[in-house]
């Protein structure tokens, strides 16, 4: 299921150069079954304020950031970057929790869609533990759209939530199959339609309907990897958000979106318009 560049496993956060305006530190959270997650906590040097003695401020937000299917968390720090550092009139602080799923990165185990189900799981409450207080919201990009659906499909969980961020999200992996291998002289889009053959659903397109709390969809026009029909399928879909919020980059592709204009001011905006929700 994963795909690995190649060093990734082995690239350590001390081999990143990263903009001296953060502070990155490792952390691993152990699952329910037992595997160790490795993942970082990016946010802005604030004076004193170090993150090692985990000092913050309750009322700033917290975003758990779930990857897509390719390297690890460091290759996401540009993204972080940007969303941190970059100045506006509103949300002037966040931090980033951003965790690699089993099998991804230095995390031990094997990755599944069940594996990944119950990474996610503990993920949150590894960052409840630490940031009791805080304004969480969840951001999946790709297949982490469909992690951010599932952990958000939790009613209890749901319910503590500001608001999740989906980027360049599929509908299902049998519609991505079809996508990929579109040839009918292909058994890739018969086989699909075999429930036991097909270890891996994330049916995105089911879950999104019983998310109530507000969504934001980063779209890019010129996705290559998910065709952007799909994000258009699953906006349809969430008819029970009390907020969806549509965002479309016109030249972007599948995985540049956050150095397009208009990123950070969506994120920034979508959070400012929710962060004060009281929920139901």
């Amino acid at each position: 299921m994963p795909f690995f560049p190649l060093g990734t496993r082995q690239l350590t956060l001390e081999e990143m150069h990263i903009d001296k305006r953060l502070e990155c530190k490792q952390v691993a959270v152990e699952t329910r079954d037992k595997c160790e997650l490795a993942g970082i906590i990016v946010k802005a040097i604030n004076g004193d304020d170090n993150i090692t003695d985990v000092l913050f401020d309750d009322r700033e937000p917290i975003i758990i950031y779930f990857q897509g299917n390719a390297g690890n968390m460091l290759f996401r720090i540009p993204v972080f970057a940007k969303l941190i550092l970059y100045s506006t009139n509103i949300v002037k602080k966040l931090q980033i929790v951003a965790i690699g799923y089993r099998g991804y990165w230095f995390s031990t185990g094997s990755p599944s869609e069940k594996g990944l189900q119950i990474d996610a799981l503990s993920i949150y409450e590894f960052v409840r533990v630490l940031y009791p207080k805080n304004p969480i919201y969840i951001y999946g990009h790709s297949l982490g759209g469909a992690v951010a659906l599932y952990l958000a499909s939790n009613e209890k969980i749901q319910k503590e939530l500001k608001g999740i961020i989906i980027e360049n999200a599929f509908t299902s992996i049998k519609d991505m199959v079809t996508t990929i291998y579109p040839q009918k002289w292909l058994p890739y889009k018969y086989l699909v339609n075999i429930p036991l053959l097909i270890r891996n659903k994330w049916d995105n397109y089911h879950v999104i309907q019983g998310i109530k709390i507000p969504i934001l969809f980063l779209s890019s026009r010129n996705d290559e990897i998910v065709p952007q029909e799909q994000m258009i399928e699953l906006y349809k879909k969430a008819k029970m958000s009390k907020k969806k919020v549509w965002v479309e980059f016109e030249n972007a592709l599948h995985e540049d979106v956050y150095s397009h204009k208009g990123f950070v001011e969506a994120i920034k905006v979508f959070i400012n318009e929710t962060i004060a929700d009281q929920g139901d």
